[in-house]
């Protein structure tokens, strides 16, 4: 006859040391599954974060840069427009011996406007320049005698 090995305490210790063996494997299987899956919606989250600050663009926004970008355009033609009435001044002065009124004081004019346009432009403004507002550039000086402004 056989005996039962059911009784045999080595057995018996090995078979619940498997048992606990098991249910440990287990429980680090489980949570390095909640592990995995926390990872994975915080990365979601992340990812949803980043695109909703992405969207943060609003029509404000869109206006104001291309409203730079109208004016660095523009600002590019009038400086372009500046350098040439220096260039008539400069003949002026040669030709006459003295400087054109009338330029001096256009080119005064136009270099405070392309002062605001370069404030405007490098967001040191919020006030956007003529023609949005009207050209004030002359306000301080009044003609004497119906002398141009100087």
């Amino acid at each position: 006859m056989a005996k039962k090995d059911n009784n045999d305490p080595k057995k018996q210790t090995v078979d619940k040391t498997e048992k606990d063996s098991n249910v440990v494997t287990d429980k680090v299987e489980a949570k390095v599954s909640e592990s995995e899956t926390a990872d994975v919606k915080k990365e979601q989250h992340a990812e949803s974060t980043e695109a909703q600050s992405g969207s943060h663009i609003n029509s404000d926004m869109l206006v104001r840069i291309l409203l730079a970008l109208i004016f660095a355009l523009i600002g590019w033609v009038s400086l372009w427009v500046f350098g040439v009435v220096v260039l008539v001044q400069f003949g002026f002065l040669l030709i006459t011996g003295s400087l054109n009124k009338n330029l001096k004081a256009f080119n005064g004019e136009l270099g405070e406007y392309l002062s605001d346009i370069i404030a405007f432009v490098g967001f040191q403004k919020d006030e956007k320049p003529f023609p949005f507002q009207a050209w004030h550039y002359d306000d301080d000086k009044k003609p004497e005698n119906g002398e141009p402004a100087q």
